[in-house]
């Protein structure tokens, strides 16, 4: 008797926790069963009221209901069951070379199950190393979400060429050719370029060309940063089409947008580019975050550097000037200065093979890049442009000039009301724009702005608007990117969209402002991109594919990211299966490391 009550406490107490399990012991028919969801299967229909039942990480099952015992009942009533959310384009890879950020928390509470990394021309991996590498790396180590590699045109370029800005030789493209076969040979899915950043944007299309032919026998997708999203976007998706054109591989746009108040409305044009060349059967397609500011720091002076340095001439600490700085030292000394000062340590032999054989030159500037960041100091907070400033604010000729340059300045970027404050001392003006600050203050908003700038005040340009953004949500060839990185929790200042692209993109554009439908975002974020990238086996609730899979409180979804504050998990993912290994359980992050790397399947 005592016996019989024990048992049946127990499986109370199991039950009570999801727990299932077969009678006298048996093994159990699936490892996880899903009940009582209302299923989203990826196509872009309504949901469906049905179980979902897992084995061996695979879908076995999808079904009202589903009979037999499993390890876990997941009890899905009042939720919605996904196929896990696939990011096109991130650059978590950054992050994750290092062990604390492998998990991807950050994306996990989004319900993002796979992302695609080595994006804007950088590699997914170390300069200094392979393809193989950092697949074997994560491998091993384990990852949170699933992870498919791009090579990138920059860091091959810069293997080859360094940063010269001219075309190569035969010898130079060869060898460009043959270190982009060799990732796609390892299992890297294409190429990405970052044509806005130095060395891509060296390279010119006829380049760009030969090197995506080498992708194509491989099955590859060529990713693009295009050359412009502002006055040049309509010319740069034409690039991207003619590059696709001529070598037959599918193309990507990376973050489609239009930057500048001057471009509003460029979306429709550029959406009918793409249509068209799909029309002709070019494999067009791109990706998206919903959001009007960009940049991962997003945030922003308002007093433009013109009005900083005036007519006189301000010296400034050159690129050059800190490589003169090292250019003394013997190469052993420089490489054991990088060693003591990169975060790649311990240094791998691959590494040290690749610094003892890079030219001197290009050793002084890696060091020198290493040891110090260069960029504009000019702000409230260099003493020198600071002191020069105010002392030509005491005259009023002066001033009036500098009041003249910031308030073109804000014109030309859509005016004040495109401008949002973000850090601040007064606490009464976070989150307002510059128009309503200078409102409440009743200023002039070009002699807010100075005020603001003196304080301090970091603002974020509102770069595109709500117009573009939606035209380009509602394409069918759209999915999601966010465009964010894996962050050390709590550090810097990273853009939201770390945080809280996916759950925002529902929330805002699906729920309140009902651009387009549920269905319709969960298919750009599910079935869409696993069709981009050509993964048969991904982004559907169905029987054979791959068990990532997320449970959804849609009506509780909480965004709690904000520019102050970027660093908060989204809520609302409930529970969160990766390869059918649950990385999030009842909202909270289980310590898993479920993904897999993603290879190209030759």
């Amino acid at each position: 008797m005592k016996r019989y009550f024990f048992s049946f406490a127990l499986s109370l107490i199991l039950a009570a926790h999801g727990i299932g399990f077969g009678q006298n012991g048996q093994e159990k028919d699936y490892d996880i069963l899903i009940r009582n969801g209302r299923v989203f299967d990826g196509s872009g229909s309504p949901a469906f009221r049905a179980d979902v039942a897992v084995r061996d990480g695979i879908i076995v099952g999808v079904a009202g209901g589903i009979q037999g015992s499993a390890k876990r009942v997941i009890d899905a009533r009042g939720r919605h069951v996904s196929p896990g959310f696939i990011d096109l384009h991130t650059h978590v890879d950054e992050g994750m070379y290092f062990r604390e950020n492998r998990a991807c928390e950050n994306y996990l509470h989004q319900g993002v199950t796979s992302v695609v990394v080595g994006q804007c021309g950088g590699s997914a991996w170390p300069i200094f190393e392979k393809a193989e590498d950092q697949m074997h790396r994560w491998s091993e180590e384990g990852i949170g979400p699933n992870a498919a590699l791009l090579v990138g045109h920059g860091t091959v370029r810069g293997l080859v060429m360094g940063m010269e800005d001219r075309e190569p030789t035969e010898e130079e493209l060869e060898e460009m050719k043959a270190l982009v076969r060799e990732a796609m040979e390892q299992g890297a899915h294409g190429l990405s370029t970052g044509l806005v950043y130095e060395p891509s944007r060296f390279g010119e299309t006829d380049e760009i060309i030969a090197l995506v032919e080498e992708i194509v026998p491989y099955g590859g997708i060529y990713h693009s940063h295009i050359r412009g999203e502002r006055d040049e976007l309509l010319d740069s998706v034409g690039e991207l089409i003619e590059i696709s054109e001529k070598t037959g591989a599918p193309a990507h746009i990376s973050h489609f947008k239009v930057i500048g108040a001057g471009n509003w409305g460029l979306a429709d044009q550029a959406c009918s580019m793409i249509e068209e060349a799909r029309g002709r059967g070019l494999r067009i397609t791109a990706d998206q975050y919903p959001y009007r500011f960009a940049n991962n720091y997003p945030y922003r002076r308002l007093i433009p550097n013109a009005a900083w340095s005036g007519e006189e001439e301000v010296e400034q600490l050159t690129r050059e000037d800190v490589e003169d700085l090292f250019d003394h030292l013997r190469d052993r000394d420089l490489i054991d200065l990088y060693a003591k000062t990169t975060p790649y340590t311990p240094i791998s032999d691959r590494h040290r093979q690749y610094l003892d054989a890079l030219p001197r030159k290009s050793l002084v500037r890696l060091v020198a890049n290493t040891m110090f960041s260069i960029g504009d100091f000019r702000g409230p907070e260099n003493t020198r442009d600071r002191m020069r400033f105010l002392a030509r604010m005491e005259d009023p000729e002066q001033t009036e000039t500098i009041k003249e340059q910031v308030r073109e300045a804000i014109e030309r970027s859509g005016g004040p009301g495109q401008y949002l404050i973000a850090v601040c001392v007064e606490e009464e003006l976070k989150g307002k724009t510059l128009a309503e600050a200078s409102e409440i203050k009743g200023m002039p908003f070009h002699e807010m702005a100075i005020a603001l700038d003196l304080t301090g005040t970091l603002c974020i340009p509102l770069l595109m608007c709500e117009a573009d953004i939606e035209t380009i949500m509602k394409k069918d060839y759209v999915g999601t990117g966010s465009d964010g990185t894996a962050s050390s929790f709590g550090i810097g200042m990273p853009h939201i969209r770390s945080y809280s692209t996916f759950l925002h993109k529902i929330k805002k554009y699906g729920m309140e402002r009902k651009t387009v439908t549920i269905p319709h975002i969960i298919r750009s974020q599910t079935s869409l991109p696993a069709a981009i990238m050509e993964w048969e086996d991904r982004g559907w609730i169905k029987e054979g594919y791959r068990a990532d899979i997320v449970v959804l409180d849609l009506e509780n979804i909480e965004t709690r990211t904000s520019v102050m504050n970027p660093h908060r998990y989204c809520r609302g993912v409930d529970y969160l299966l990766i390869n059918g290994e649950l990385a999030i359980e009842r909202g909270e992050y289980t310590g898993a490391l479920p993904g897999e790397v993603i290879k190209l399947k030759k």
